[in-house]
């Protein structure tokens, strides 16, 4: 299975564009809730990262009273829990599946942008970043 997909684009100041690595993604949880939203692939990242409020509403299986601390790209501390998740990412009749581990953010937030796909999501597929030609690849192994 092959997906291909065009990253977006973000200017921040000036003249200065980032391209990002965005997809639809539908999160499956208990009893086959599904909830749709767009998630970031940053292999930089540990694990897919869910707000609390996604993962109550997806009923997933997690301990907030046993929270570990974790460390963000900008050096803050926040609070998680672990747990599963389904993931399914379709393009056309194209689709692909994975079950990953995720860390919960237990603070809630005010604003949260994306869902953001970690080294967990990437040990089910191999992804190809191509940014010259402006897109990326998702493939099954």
């Amino acid at each position: 299975m092959n997906l291909v997909f065009h990253c977006k684009h973000l200017k921040l100041t000036g003249e200065i564009t980032v391209k990002e690595p965005i997809i639809p993604v539908t999160l499956i949880g208990k009893n086959g809730v599904q909830l749709n939203f767009t998630a970031i692939l940053d292999s930089g990242s540990d694990l897919v990262l869910l707000p609390v409020e996604v993962a109550e509403a997806l009923a997933l299986d997690f301990d907030p009273s046993n929270p570990e601390t974790a460390r963000v790209y900008s050096g803050e501390t926040i609070t998680t829990a672990y747990s599963n998740v389904n993931i399914k990412i379709q393009k056309g009749r194209e689709k692909v599946t994975a079950r990953c581990q995720c860390s919960i953010q237990l603070e809630k937030q005010k604003q949260q942008e994306y869902i953001v796909f970690g080294s967990t999501f990437f040990e089910h597929f191999r992804v190809f970043f191509d940014y010259p030609r402006n897109k990326f690849e998702i493939k099954t192994p």
